[in-house]
């Protein structure tokens, strides 16, 4: 291992986040700034992940200066083979000879091992009960970061990071972004009026996961934020039981989403009705839509435009995009992925007609046999946006 050259001898560094993995604000800032104040500059870094989960850290990308890199629309986790495929660009084309590899994935360690038999000195930066065993073997340094205490739940829109600029005049290389009390996820802990989980008549290790992870009762979580705080609780051993297998013996209570490559999990709509809920969440399923209505409009126009046969459909549709503000456009080529996570069952079914079929709430544009973006008319009350 190199002495720190320090910021007076900068070399060009690379550091490639897979955020599938490494997805925690507070993590994903120090490692940056570990990794700057090593080499001097980070002058490559790239995100790599599903497209809501970089989303969700906009925040955080736009002030560590970070080039995201969403995953092809195909049904095959992309995620770790873009990574690779950039790292040795990188190498060959732009001669970076420096790389942190943020994830802890075991995919990554035979590009480790090429990188450093090409003479590049390779970090690894993981969270605690992510990164796979014997990680040393394959890295120059490991540096692993604490789970959150509880798993946090996505922010629409998170809180700006606070960000300290470089000083140009003495050309010292400081931390570019220091995260607040507040970040682009926080802590999903119960509210103080909420007690622990009882029996209920729930299996014993269903209560203990509720009360281990309390976010999972306000609202879908993270499997990379889950996953760690249930292995350090000892419910299983990731070395012996993969995280999927062990959470599929409790189907009947938590959802994997999307099926096919899960990155979250939830509590089943058949627990959302009762108590382990907390006063005031959104149900899954309520029994009829409440709709914004015009107090001044006769009472024919403030009929509910959407039947409750509907009301569950257009609320996975609004939860999808919870930033959303009415009058503003989206591309519809964009927002399938976030349908998918949200839950939304598209299929072959176009766009168009998804959102077609409720004209009181969406305008699709141009007005024409081929529209291309679609426009939000009106939320109900119950999903105003959560900006």
């Amino acid at each position: 291992m190199s002495a720190w050259p320090g910021v007076n001898s900068a070399r060009q560094a690379a550091l490639l986040i897979d955020a599938d993995n490494f997805a925690d604000p507070q993590a994903i800032n120090a490692a940056w700034e570990e990794f700057n104040a090593y080499a001097g500059r980070v002058s490559v870094c790239r995100a790599y992940g599903a497209g809501p989960r970089l989303e969700w850290l906009q925040s955080v990308w736009r002030y560590l200066g970070t080039r995201t890199f969403p995953n092809l629309p195909l049904l095959k986790n992309t995620t770790d083979a873009a990574l690779i495929a950039d790292a040795v660009a990188l190498h060959f084309q732009q001669g970076i000879r420096l790389f942190a590899i943020a994830s802890g994935d075991a995919d990554f360690a035979p590009l480790a091992v090429r990188l450093r038999e090409w003479g590049c000195e390779v970090w690894c930066f993981s969270m605690e009960g992510i990164v796979f065993r014997d990680a040393e073997a394959y890295y120059d340094r490991v540096k692993c970061f604490p789970a959150p205490v509880s798993a946090p739940a996505p922010v629409a829109e998170p809180a700006p990071l606070r960000p300290i600029v470089p000083s140009a005049r003495g050309g010292q290389a400081q931390a570019v972004a220091t995260i607040g009390a507040t970040s682009a996820c926080r802590p999903a802990g119960a509210p103080r009026s909420l007690p622990p989980v009882a029996s209920a008549g729930l299996p014993d290790e269903v209560v203990r996961i509720l009360n281990a992870v309390p976010g999972l009762r306000q609202g879908p979580q993270h499997l990379c934020h889950v996953v760690p705080v249930l292995q350090q609780q000892g419910f299983f051993d990731k070395r012996v039981t993969k995280s999927t297998e062990f959470l599929a013996r409790h189907a009947a209570y938590f959802e994997l989403r999307p099926a096919g490559k899960p990155t979250q999990i939830l509590l089943r709509a058949t627990l959302a009705f009762g108590p382990l809920m907390p006063a005031g969440a959104l149900a899954e399923a309520p029994p009829q839509a409440e709709v914004a209505v015009d107090e001044g409009a006769s009472p024919a126009a403030q009929a509910p435009a959407v039947l409750p046969e509907d009301a569950q459909a257009l609320q996975r549709i609004l939860k999808a995009f919870a930033t959303w503000l009415p009058n503003t456009v989206r591309q519809l080529s964009m927002m399938d992925t976030l349908l998918q996570e949200g839950g939304v069952q598209v299929g072959d079914k176009p766009l168009d007609k998804l959102f077609g079929a409720y004209p009181d709430y969406f305008k699709l544009l141009p007005d024409t046999d081929s529209p291309l973006k679609v426009r939000l008319l009106k939320k109900p009350k119950g999903l105003a946006c959560a900006c």
